[in-house]
């Protein structure tokens, strides 16, 4: 058996059968065909389960004793190139990644979730084509989550009649990585998409700065200059609350339904389809759960610095075709691309356009995907691509305003958070605790009844029949506890989960917002010692206005749907909570009629 070395921390689930490491760990490699770039094997202490490929290397004989080094005290010698990294990028060491994480100084860096890094299910397409259709080098452009344009055969086995092939290991990040904002730089096409937190010589006018070098930072000191086309514009308008996005002049919804399981090439490959039809078209189409996902990494990729993209379920490898997870799966994926389909600017892209209407035609298929991953008018670049009103910004009540928007979505995060452990453990003792407890109390008084029934005096045999009646109404609440979560707390645990998703993005929307007013701040301290001109000056300040314009539309729309949401989420709540505890008491109440009788 082959013996591995870790490469970085990784916290699985255990639940699912998966192993927690940190880096230098030896691991005995038991099964390496687990699929998708997973390997199962065991650790020194015994502990076994599932973990990623692309987190370990080869154990030599050097490795065997030694730990993890950090870049400043590894050991000088000629790099080895691994073939998943065909651009010989060494990892960042976890030194680098905890201030690279943190690069808008909010003081916090993402955290991997719960769920740990897996890859995408195995779900079907409608299209047959040649292995090219989705083999082509992406572009990298800037953006503002560590999302990499998978090269390897994952997309290519939907369209080919052949064998699948082996596979490079691509473990992606975690969607609460990507939904916080960690930044990529790009280095022109081809180049590959990587972290950077390296400083880059700045020139504004005859002065020279190092400054750290964001998408945001780009668009805002006058880096990123693309021509967009008109027809590809987007629009904030002033509302009587503030800046919106421009509606969508043609409103469209989503269902996502029939999840089928598939298979190809004689059984050796399984996947779940599901159908989706958007009420605009009513005409259907097939996808897979990996085409979710490359959505979700396209979305987030070219909108991700001023918009909110929920994150997508997490993915699984371990019981993904049990019908219960398939049919949670469903209504989940429903859920997302509803709310996706409600935001003004994603559901008028050409992206989510050729997401849930291409089907039949493989070229117009290639040509959409080739046009999305080719997007320049991503990261910073999307304010490119904004029409924003005329009136001017007050950056200071900007600040303010920046100042209230961040500690309100703390605080609604950290309220939804403490609701759902709440709900969670309610949801669990309703059938277990509750109903047990209930239906013991019942049971206990039957045996009292039937210990009663040994009396054979007329005068007993009411109290009798009342006792044994008694008991069976508490059964019958307890019944009613164990099927009650279904109704109130479950759907109502469904919406705070997919808030939480949602508020997990904004971190990094307002750290953008507040990182432009910052880097407006040094340029105007900078004009005033004469380092910069007053026209580069007020350039800054316009793309700085643009960036508020569209970070304030986003909370806007935010707020809008806030509310319309939790008036239903509580209304369907409290009326559930409602109808429960009537039923309840109507039982009791006919149960105490037995005993008033016996009273008189």
């Amino acid at each position: 058996m082959d013996t591995v070395v870790t490469l970085y921390e990784f916290e699985g689930d255990v639940n699912n059968g998966e192993l927690c490491f940190g880096p230098g760990e030896r691991i005995t490699v038991t099964n390496k065909d687990v699929g998708e770039g997973w390997w199962e094997g065991h650790k020194d202490d015994g502990t076994s389960g599932l973990f990623p490929e692309s987190y370990v290397e080869p154990s030599t004989s050097n490795e065997a004793t030694n730990s993890y080094y950090p870049p400043e005290q590894a050991p000088q010698s000629a790099p080895t190139l691994d073939p998943s990294d065909p651009f010989g990028i060494p990892p960042p060491a976890p030194s680098e990644l905890s201030d690279m994480d943190d690069i808008f100084g909010l003081g916090f860096a993402p955290q991997p979730s719960s769920g740990g890094n897996k890859l995408s299910d195995d779900v079907t397409s409608p299209f047959t084509a040649d292995e090219e259709s989705w083999e082509e080098p992406p572009v990298a452009v800037e953006a503002t989550a560590p999302v990499e344009q998978s090269t390897n055969n994952d997309w290519a086995d939907d369209w080919s009649n052949q064998a699948p092939q082996q596979q490079q290991p691509n473990v992606s990040p975690t969607h609460s990585q990507i939904s916080q904002g960690s930044v990529v730089n790009s280095t022109g096409l081809g180049s590959p998409v990587k972290r950077t937190d390296r400083k880059t010589t700045v020139k504004l006018g005859n002065f020279i700065s190092s400054l750290t070098k964001t998408a945001v930072e780009s668009f805002v000191l006058g880096e990123t200059n693309l021509e967009v086309p008109a027809s590809s514009m987007v629009q904030v308008i002033s509302g009587l609350d503030g800046p919106m996005w421009e509606n969508n002049p043609h409103p469209f919804t989503c269902t996502v339904t029939n999840p089928v399981k598939e298979s190809k090439f004689s059984g050796l490959k399984s996947f779940i389809a599901y159908t989706i039809t958007p009420s605009h078209t009513s005409v259907a189409v097939l996808r897979r759960f990996k085409h979710f996902d490359w959505l979700y990494e396209q979305l987030v990729r070219k909108y991700g610095v001023s918009i909110s993209v929920p994150q997508l379920p997490d993915k699984q490898i371990t019981g993904r075709y049990e019908d219960d997870f398939i049919e949670g799966r469903r209504v989940q994926l429903q859920t997302w691309l509803c709310r996706i389909a409600l935001h003004p600017v994603i559901s008028c892209s050409d992206v989510f356009g050729h997401f849930v209407t291409s089907k039949d035609d493989e070229k117009a298929w290639k040509q959409g995907k080739r046009k999305a991953e080719k997007d320049e008018a991503v990261g910073g670049g999307f304010f490119q691509a904004l029409n924003t009103p005329d009136q001017k910004i007050d950056f200071t009540i900007a600040e303010q305003t920046l100042d209230t928007h961040s500690k309100f979505t703390r605080g609604m995060d950290e309220a939804c958070k403490q609701l759902i452990v709440v709900g969670q453990d309610q949801a669990k003792k309703f059938p277990q605790v509750y109903k047990k407890d209930t239906q013991r109390l019942g049971q206990l008084f039957s045996t009292l009844g039937e210990c009663f029934e040994l009396d054979n005096r007329p005068v007993s045999a009411p109290l009798t029949e009342a006792l044994k009646h008694t008991g069976e109404v508490y059964e019958a609440v307890g019944e009613l506890y164990g099927e009650q979560p279904k109704y109130d707390w479950n759907p109502l645990l469904e919406g705070l989960n997919e808030y939480h998703g949602v508020l997990a993005t904004f971190p990094a929307i307002l750290g953008n917002q507040r990182n432009a007013l910052d880097k407006l701040k040094e340029v105007r301290r900078l004009q005033l010692e004469n380092k910069v001109t007053v026209d580069e000056m007020e350039d800054v300040a316009t793309r700085t206005e643009k960036i508020s314009y569209a970070v304030e539309a986003e909370v806007n729309h935010f707020q809008h749907y806030r509310v319309g949401d939790f008036v239903g989420y509580m209304k369907d709540f409290v009326q559930q909570q409602i109808s429960f505890h009537q039923e309840i008491v109507k039982k009791l109440q006919d149960t105490a009629v037995l005993y008033e009788e016996l009273m008189q």
